[in-house]
């Protein structure tokens, strides 16, 4: 089998797609991965084919500060808030139109003409669009996510929704009707790349990623855990949900000497780290977490990652480091504070340590509700509520409640043994097998859930 998976994002985004490419190889396929370009060095560091796609909508995302202030404001009703998402939406659209023609070119640029099928990352971003790529190549479509609200459901709603509200069930399955009616964002460029670039004539449906040319559903892989995200009872038999896709320890890495003379110098540190997504100013991010700290009288390791955090003279007990593989780090601190990003969530499960989550915007929310309930988590405080008194007082909860180290580690044994990338191409197996036919699934289904 040779599989095209493109996927967009940040790291945590990115890098579950890559552990699936790697498994299909381990398995004796072959994986190409189309992702933005950041992320060339991880992709030959586990022997994987690379395709690399522009980031300058992702560095806009990232960098914008009406955007970000907007995002960290999600849910806010206010006048001022009102302002700044319409500022925000209208560079945002900018952005989108100018950078969409060469997005779509790449896309179909990155398929080589013997793949057999087509994974395509599934975020409700609209410039995925490699279903069509798939029609081109007469080859069937996977769309493959980390999240549980894109398959219209009564249980999980469009992720629009903010996940700390409950809402009664008729809500939750029609939240998902506007995704699908506001969904074909460039619409009108998507239509022209199939015409003059692709070839493919005009089609009922041509928009909807759920469905196949001929109308039927188009399967979709679903990258977490049963264990954090139940499935919902009233998915179809073809939707699939295996487990985290998990990167497996680098070869030959090497920690900093600096930070592994941290560690070895005192107490087991906490971990702090915000990721790429910017919340409050990093500055005051950076005093705020300082403080917290030297409440509860711990020792930190801080992660800078991209300017969500600067802290320029840190204590003794404070080491600000760069970009340190979670798998090595979190096996050697006592809980994470982070921002509730998808990869950090599950690198933080599966390693069995509590969590403390501060999410930035409404899809950080949804996982850190869901670590929350899971037991491994206290409540979350939201990145525009933070102060050093209720952070210092999560912190102090997650390391002094014994049940919830209890349960992070009993949650840990029970994914680690879900082999989720293994799973997802043991599925990647049968439908190429059976290529004419759907997901053969509840049963398949329900065995994943148990385990």
């Amino acid at each position: 089998m040779k599989a095209l998976i493109y996927a967009y994002g940040s790291r945590g985004d990115v890098q579950p797609y890559l552990a699936l490419a790697h498994a299909l190889n381990q398995a004796g396929h072959e994986a190409v991965l189309a992702a933005p370009e950041r992320f060339a060095k991880h992709a030959a560091e586990y022997g994987v084919d690379y395709v690399p796609r522009n980031q300058e909508l992702l560095d806009f995302y990232v960098n914008d500060p009406d955007l970000s202030t907007w995002l960290r404001n999600q849910g806010d009703n206010k006048a001022a808030t009102r302002a700044v998402r319409k500022r925000a939406l209208a560079k945002l659209s900018k952005e989108f139109i100018r950078c969409f023609p060469g997005i779509l070119r790449e896309i179909s640029a990155a398929a080589p003409a013997d793949a057999d099928v087509v994974v395509q990352s599934y975020e409700g971003l609209p410039f995925e669009q490699g279903h069509h790529v798939a029609e081109k190549l007469g080859v069937p479509t996977v769309l493959a996510t980390l999240f549980p609200n894109y398959v219209p459901s009564a249980h999980y709603p469009a992720r629009y929704l903010p996940s700390d509200r409950e809402f009664p069930r008729v809500v939750r399955r029609l939240s998902h009707f506007p995704v699908r009616v506001l969904r074909p964002i460039g619409k009108m460029a998507v239509d022209m790349w199939r015409d003059e670039v692709l070839g493919l004539p005009a089609r009922r449906g041509q928009h909807n990623r759920l469905r196949r040319p001929d109308g039927g559903p188009v399967p979709v892989l679903h990258g977490f855990s049963p264990e954090l995200v139940p499935p919902a009872p009233d998915w179809p038999p073809w939707v699939a949900t295996t487990g985290f896709w998990y990167v497996p320890p680098r070869e030959g890495f090497t920690p900093p000497r600096e930070l592994l003379r941290f560690l070895e110098a005192g107490e087991t540190p906490l971990c702090v780290s915000f990721g790429t997504v910017r919340g409050i100013d990093p500055r005051h991010a950076g005093q705020l977490v300082l403080e917290a700290i030297r409440r509860v009288g711990m020792r930190a390791v801080v992660i800078r990652a991209s300017g969500s955090l600067e802290i320029d003279d840190p204590p003794q007990d404070v080491l600000v480091t760069d970009d340190i593989p979670y798998w090595w780090l979190f096996a050697r601190v006592r809980a994470v504070v982070h921002a509730a990003g998808v990869g950090v969530i599950n690198e933080a499960l599966r390693i069995g340590i509590p969590q403390i989550a501060c999410p930035v915007h409404n899809e950080q929310l949804m996982w850190a509700v869901h670590a929350h309930r899971a037991g491994v988590a206290p409540p979350p405080i939201r990145n525009r509520d933070l102060n050093p008194a209720n952070l210092a007082a999560a912190i102090r909860t997650a390391v002094g409640d014994e049940s919830i180290s209890a349960r992070a580690r009993e949650l840990a044994t029970r994914v680690s043994a879900e082999n989720g990338a293994e799973r997802a191409v043991a599925v990647l197996e049968h439908l190429l097998a059976h290529r004419d036919t759907l997901l053969t699934a509840r049963p398949h289904r329900a065995k994943v859930a148990k385990q």
